[in-house]
């Protein structure tokens, strides 16, 4: 099946002005830097009308994760970033555009708030299960905010694992209109695995769950990122050399109907 041109990408994404830019920006981007596979796609079943979907991302890849994600996009999604990102004056304002929600950490509850108002207005969230910092390759702490809003919303709770080949990562710098120097991590000639895994079942937390309810699913979770990153690991080392001469470009064909 040849690769959908850009013209009727467009045509089939129901979006609006700003993610539209965005995901032809994307598509450019992951075509010229990455083959991008998808696995797990069996696991999206049609939403249905009024379903509530919420996609945690189990890891952390690089700084360009969300550029792949709007790459494989059918349709829009709500994201919550964080607010650094926001502080640009154009990009702040195609952003919000898109329906992206900053994260302030010093106060989360805005943020928490209008990812509820995107699941109720009936707008797939992802949103992920970890608080570090990609660029520095620390996931951080698995969070439980995903995760209860998923189960607050009633929504059905999909776990995502991203993953670039480690040597083909860079770590960079750009300076802001302040001086101040931004870390951020990107890679070329890479594999770039989207991988959609089983459905999560919420569905034995208690009615009123407690944070340490929560933080138990939360913590199932990351280990079970652990265990799908040390398969990929596996899986790389062991096809090293026959995949050592494969030009790594061109993204993907396929598309996600969050």
């Amino acid at each position: 099946m040849p690769a959908l041109s850009f013209q009727n990408e467009v045509e089939t994404m129901h979006l609006n002005i700003p993610f539209k830019v965005m995901s032809i920006y994307s598509t450019i981007w992951m075509r010229s830097k990455a083959r991008v596979v998808v696995k797990g796609l069996d696991e999206l079943p049609p939403r249905r009308r009024g379903e509530r979907r919420v996609y945690l991302l189990l890891n952390h890849s690089t700084t360009y994760d969300i550029v792949a994600l709007m790459h494989v996009s059918k349709e829009p999604f709500a994201i919550m970033m964080d607010k650094g990102a926001f502080t640009f004056p154009i990009i702040r304002h195609v952003l919000s555009g898109a329906g992206f929600i900053p994260l302030d950490k010093a106060d989360s509850k805005p943020a928490v708030e209008a990812c509820g108002r995107a699941l109720a207005k009936g707008r797939p969230l992802l949103i992920s299960l970890h608080d570090g910092d990609s660029t520095l390759g620390d996931w951080g702490k698995p969070r439980t905010g995903g995760i209860r809003l998923a189960h607050l919303a009633g929504a059905k709770l999909y776990p995502i694992f991203l993953k670039v080949e480690d040597d083909r990562i860079r770590h960079l710098r750009f300076k802001g209109v302040n001086g101040t120097e931004y870390p951020y991590t990107t890679f070329k000639n890479s594999f770039y695995f989207i991988e959609f895994l089983k459905p999560f079942d919420l569905s034995t937390l208690p009615p009123e769950p407690s944070h340490s309810d929560y933080f138990e699913v939360a913590k199932e979770l990351n280990a079970k990122a652990e265990g799908v990153e040390a398969r990929y690991e596996t899986f790389l080392a062991d096809n090293r050399e026959r995949f050592a001469p494969l030009r790594r470009r061109g993204g993907s064909r396929f598309r996600v109907a969050w």
